[in-house]
């Protein structure tokens, strides 16, 4: 009896820590987790701002997860905005749901100390994305990030502030978003299949 107690705690302590029996796999929605994503990330937009440089892949593949992400330095082409970067990823989970962990991160990107945040929902992209704003003392970010079944997806830009001139011209977070967007919408259709 107290085997079969036994092995009833191990089974469901099994079954406990790998979702259990009906645990569904996340669905990655087609997308592929490349080797190089600095050449599929589309910077089509963000680039008519901007001289994009080469950028630096990395790659991440593990059986519960492959992540493909690029960093790249930008200048800008009108005006000296200071050093600005571009970073993209793709998280492809394999085995647990990043939906909650997800939300909770960008519903609540306004938890930094003394920044300005704004979250925005971003439709007709994935299961879920947003735009989310970010201003500090000595940097600003702007980033589309996008849940779409088991993948997720994000495209940053990070800058010093603008002066209050520069505010008012082509390389504020107003003026940069819509391009920003565009971006992301063709760089995962890229990704997909």
């Amino acid at each position: 009896m107290a085997g079969a107690v036994a092995a009833s705690v191990v089974w469901g302590g099994a079954l406990a820590l790998s979702g259990g029996s009906g645990a569904k796999v996340p669905d990655v929605s087609g997308y592929r987790a490349v080797d190089d994503l600095c050449k599929d990330a589309v910077l089509r937009e963000t680039g008519s701002l901007f001289t994009v440089k080469d950028g630096e892949p990395a790659v991440l593949r593990h059986e519960s997860m492959d992540r493909s992400e690029c960093y790249r330095e930008m200048e800008a082409k009108a005006t000296s905005v200071g050093a600005m970067t571009v970073s993209t990823a793709l998280t492809l989970h394999k085995k647990t749901n990043p939906g909650p962990e997800f939300i909770a991160e960008a519903e609540r990107a306004d938890y930094i100390p003394r920044s300005r945040t704004t979250v925005k929902k971003l439709p007709g992209l994935g299961d879920r994305a947003y735009v989310i704003s970010t201003e500090l003392e000595h940097a600003r970010f702007l980033t589309i990030s996008v849940l779409d079944g088991g993948a997720v997806f994000s495209m940053k830009v990070t800058g010093v502030p603008l002066s209050d001139e520069d505010k008012a011209g082509p390389y504020s977070t107003d003026k940069l978003e819509p391009l920003l967007v565009k971006d992301a919408r063709a760089t995962l259709t890229k990704l997909k299949g």
